[in-house]
C-alpha cells in the first residue's frame, strides 16, 4: 500500500482552500468554481453594501437568509477551526454561528475583513504543519465542501438580492 505524504496532502488542502475563499490562484485551473479572478466567497461579496447583505432573501429576517448572516457563519467556522489548531477546545455551539443578521456598513467591513484575517489564518496554521492527527484533518477538510456549499449559496442569494433590488427601485420609476 503506498502512503500519501503528508506535504501533498497539505498543498492540496490549501490550493482548495484558496479556490474556496480567493477564487483559483491561477485563473486556467480550477477544481470547483469558476475560474476567474475572485471567484470565491472574498470575490463574491468584495462590493456588497450593508444594505443588499443585510436583505433576507425569503423576507423573514431569520438567521442564515442573508448573506450578512452567512458570511458569519463561515468567519465563525473558520475561526473555530483555527483556535482548535492553536489547542484550544472545538465548538460545537453552532447556534453562536448565527447569531448576524443584518449589518450596517461599519460592521460589514469588520466581518469581511474578519472572514479574510480567518481564511488567511487557516491558511498560515495549515502551512506550519508537519501532520494533522485525526480530528484535526477532519476539521480542516470538511471547511472545502462546507466553504463551497455557502459559496454557492450566497452567488445565489446576491442574485436575488439584487433582483429585488432592481425590482425595487423600478418601482419608484414610474
Amino acid at each position: 500500500m503506498t502512503t500519501l505524504p503528508f506535504d501533498v496532502l497539505k498543498e492540496s488542502i490549501l490550493a482548495l482552500l484558496t479556490e474556496a475563499h480567493a477564487g483559483p490562484p491561477d485563473p486556467h485551473v480550477s477544481w470547483f468554481i469558476d475560474n476567474e479572478p475572485d471567484s470565491g466567497v472574498l470575490g463574491a461579496v468584495r462590493n456588497l453594501s450593508a444594505a443588499e447583505a443585510s436583505r433576507s432573501v425569503d423576507g423573514s429576517g431569520r438567521s442564515g437568509t442573508t448573506i450578512a448572516s452567512n458570511i458569519e457563519h463561515l468567519r465563525w467556522c473558520l475561526s473555530n477551526a483555527n483556535g482548535a489548531l492553536r489547542g484550544q477546545p472545538y465548538q460545537y455551539a453552532w447556534e453562536e454561528s448565527w447569531k448576524v443578521i443584518t449589518v450596517d456598513e461599519a460592521a460589514w467591513d469588520k466581518l469581511r475583513q474578519e472572514l479574510e484575517t480567518e481564511y488567511t489564518n487557516l491558511l498560515q496554521a495549515v502551512s506550519a504543519q508537519t501532520e494533522l492527527p485525526g480530528v484535526y484533518l477532519t476539521c480542516v477538510l470538511a471547511l472545502i465542501p462546507h466553504t463551497a456549499f455557502h459559496l454557492g449559496l450566497i452567488r445565489q442569494m446576491v442574485d436575488r438580492v439584487r433582483e429585488k433590488s432592481n425590482l425595487f427601485e423600478g418601482t419608484h420609476d414610474q
